[in-house]
């Protein structure tokens, strides 16, 4: 990972963004704000109308940076656009990053042609920022009326380069409501995590600045009873990694995926607005990371399958009973069987929005997006996360 950080330092000392060298011309952005709605604006049923959302790490990094032989990025894009993309009216990606590289203009152009006529992406960053986009992107077939930013706390190692932060759409649906979408891509750990360290708690101090940006957006642009999703790479284990069957010889995911570890308990108090005693993070440290507004998000994964799904660094048993890496294209071999949960749908709505349309979670589940027929195995090394979403006239 750190020979990647070099290369990237390399390719933004070379000004490679600016001079175009691996970029077609940028492409316009959409406007931030539509103060009107589009006159063919998508019809829904009389009762009802579902709502599919997908978010997905992409693990498109800027050129020249790759973990294993290749990382397949023109492939992997390729099949994205062909046969995920058409699947779903919003899709929230992270690590599609633009910087040095034409393949987010690209993936725009596309999407666009699919009916995604809204977006809202990471801003680009130039040399004088010295670091990368934040990668993230929020893609939606239906209107979106109302977009923000932030940017976190700048991460810690290779993170540093890369403005990671949050977006948020306003989406709306017909019969006067709105979803309100949020997709994040926090700091990373490279290695064995332990609660203590301190790229942890940078970690935790993102998810803090995110439940505060939570707060700023939503008193100006919810109203009551409208539905709240909190998307993304999160970067946070919810797995504590404890067998609950000691002979049997490797992690199962869903027998010894039921208890929520430390930092997964951490993160949601933190983004509900809770806090957290500080001792979590050690006797020395004094942030409780607690709000000033509560919002009692729900973790839809482990609420509708008993367990925290594997989203990064998954298994599979063979015939002789032994556990072998799903993925190996992809995934480096330090992460494989890592067993990780840290891609996420959060769900936040406590009621009836006054126009009288309804909000339901209909479905949730993990969108492995396995690419049958090509060199890699599947469309990144993270698995992605669905789940549809009802509107009810009530």
């Amino acid at each position: 990972m750190y020979i990647a950080s070099i290369l990237v330092v390399i390719i933004s000392l070379l000004g490679a963004y600016n001079l175009d060298l691996f970029n077609n011309a940028p492409r316009a952005t959409t406007p931030t704000t539509y103060n009107t709605l589009s006159p063919d604006f998508p019809s829904m049923p009389a009762d009802a109308s579902k709502l599919r959302i997908l978010t997905q790490n992409m693990f498109m990094r800027p050129p020249l940076i790759k973990n294993n032989r290749s990382d397949w990025k023109d492939a992997r894009l390729d099949y994205f656009i062909e046969h995920i993309l058409p699947n779903y009216d919003i899709v929230c990606l992270q690590e599609m990053f633009e910087y040095a590289s034409s393949r987010r203009a690209r993936l725009m152009a596309a999407a666009q042609k699919l009916g995604y006529r809204y977006s809202v992406t990471s801003e680009r960053q130039f040399l004088w920022n010295v670091g990368i986009d934040g990668g993230l992107v929020i893609l939606s077939r239906l209107p979106v009326v109302q977009t923000e930013r932030m940017t976190f706390q700048r991460g810690m190692g290779p993170d540093w380069l890369a403005m990671k932060g949050v977006l948020y759409a306003k989406v709306a649906v017909e019969g006067g409501t709105h979803a309100h979408v949020f997709t994040t891509h926090t700091q990373a750990s490279y290695g064995e995590v332990v609660v203590t360290q301190p790229d942890v708690k940078r970690r935790l101090a993102q998810l803090y600045e995110f439940h505060g940006f939570i707060e700023a957006v939503l008193p100006r642009h919810r109203a009551a009873g409208e539905p709240v999703i909190l998307s993304g790479d999160f970067n946070v284990d919810s797995r504590d990694h404890a067998r609950v069957d000691a002979s049997v010889g490797y992690e199962r995911e869903v027998e010894d995926g039921v208890a929520t570890s430390d930092e997964g308990q951490a993160m949601m108090a933190i983004l509900r607005g809770h806090g957290i005693d500080p001792r979590v993070l050690g006797p020395d440290n004094t942030d409780t990371f607690k709000g000033k507004a509560v919002y009692e998000f729900h973790d839809s994964l482990k609420e509708r399958l008993g367990y925290h799904p594997v989203t990064f660094g998954n298994i599979v048993v063979d015939q002789q009973g032994k556990a072998q890496p799903r993925e190996t294209v992809l995934t480096t071999e330090h992460d494989n069987m890592v067993m990780h949960s840290i891609d996420y749908i959060l769900w936040y709505n406590p009621g009836e929005h006054s126009g009288g349309m309804s909000a339901q979670l209909e479905d949730v589940g993990v969108a492995p997006n396995f690419t049958p027929g090509q060199e890699f195995s599947q469309i990144s090394d993270h698995y992605g996360v669905s789940a549809e979403i009802k509107f009810v006239n009530t």
